[in-house]
């Protein structure tokens, strides 16, 4: 029996495009709350085998997200009631360059059954550095320019500026890059306000979502190998991480704790320079931020390594540079610049578990943040 409506939508347009960006193609929709509980839900590529696809059950309504997160196995990825995230590997067999079509299949509770398809774009070149997006006026749209793997970003063609949609989601990230060795981002950023957010921006170096423990149809540990985030209570803070929020094993996480002190301002423009350095087997993030037009400061704001994560769990080696936010009034990002970075000699990272902060392992997260 079909459901007398087309209860199944995409956060982007009909067809899509899509550059390897990292591990996964994400193409994120929304399954109508009014079609729902549902019995069963599928996404299937170019006529593949149906893959299973987890669909938030779950309102929102009465979540802390600023001080918590939702109990559903989807925790950060899905805020809303019927939002999902088909999650392509770009090693699937059933993956071609060029065009693809794909298909979510969804059955209610009460026996219904709908099905929407797309078609999108898949080029398995990597973006490759330098990456230059100060002029966005030669873009169509965001798909274009970088991947959604979470929340929803726009692309502002007549101010010249990226913008993440309000409400902004948990952990909204725009991949703009592919993965990369030592790379330095710079870039100009204001925020359109403070109120309600987590994490004021502002960037990632991004490696992938792991699939946590036990799994759950929806990858949910972050893995960084440096964030730059600032918190509207006048914070800063760097994270590295493999499988933040996963429940793995394997998981870890390094984060500036206490936080470092910074005052930033609403509708200010500032500017940020954003490093992550792999060598001598350790991954080290730093950056700086400054008000637009005063000179650059020649300290770090924030500075982090792995060095002291425990030789048996997984490290990182490469990554890719995106635009990172959770929750909030929306933030503008503009004159995006990425290139390769090779420290001086005596500016390397070194392998050595003191020079490292003591990692959080597992779920284990002192301090309020």
């Amino acid at each position: 029996m079909p459901i007398s409506f087309t209860p199944i939508s995409f956060t982007n347009d009909s067809r899509q495009r899509f550059r390897r960006r990292y591990d996964d193609v994400t193409i994120r929709g929304r399954v109508d709350p009014d079609a729902m509980p549902l019995r069963a839900a599928a996404w299937r590529l170019n006529g593949a085998p149906p893959q299973p696809l987890y669909v938030e059950a779950t309102s929102d309504a009465g979540v802390d997200w600023v001080n918590g997160y939702k109990d559903t196995p989807a925790e950060l990825r899905c805020r809303d009631q019927g939002e999902f995230c088909v999650e392509i590997p770009v090693t699937s067999e059933a993956l071609r360059e060029g065009f693809n079509d794909l298909a979510v299949e969804i059955e209610s509770r009460s026996g219904s059954h709908a099905r929407v398809a797309i078609s999108f774009s898949w080029d398995s070149s990597r973006v490759p550095l330098p990456l230059d997006l100060s002029d966005l006026t030669r873009f169509s749209d965001i798909q274009e320019i970088g991947q959604v793997v979470n929340g929803s970003f726009e692309l502002d063609r007549a101010r010249n500026v990226i913008r993440s949609v309000a409400p902004v989601a948990p952990d909204a990230l725009l991949v703009l890059g592919s993965a990369h060795g030592s790379q330095e981002a710079t870039y100009a950023v204001r925020f359109l306000g403070t109120a309600g957010a987590k994490w004021l921006g502002l960037s990632d170096f991004f490696v992938r979502l792991e699939e946590g423990s036990p799994p759950r149809g929806i990858r949910v540990g972050w893995s960084s190998a440096g964030m730059a985030a600032l918190s509207p209570k006048q914070q800063a803070r760097s994270f590295l991480a493999w499988g933040d929020h996963s429940a793995r094993e394997e998981e870890w996480a390094v984060v500036t704790h206490p936080p470092a002190p910074v005052a930033v301002e609403a509708g200010a423009l500032y500017r940020v320079r954003h490093q992550v350095t792999f060598a001598n087997g350790v991954d080290r993030v730093r950056y700086r931020l400054w008000r637009a037009g005063e000179p650059e400061p020649m300290g770090w704001l924030c500075e982090e390594q792995d060095s002291a994560v425990p030789p048996h769990l997984p490290r990182h080696r490469a990554a890719s540079f995106g635009l990172f936010q959770h929750l909030g009034p929306s933030i503008e990002w503009s004159d995006i610049r990425v290139v390769p970075f090779q420290p001086a000699a005596d500016d390397m990272p070194r392998n050595d578990p003191a020079a490292g902060r003591t990692p959080f392992l597992e779920r284990y997260r002192p301090g309020a943040f």
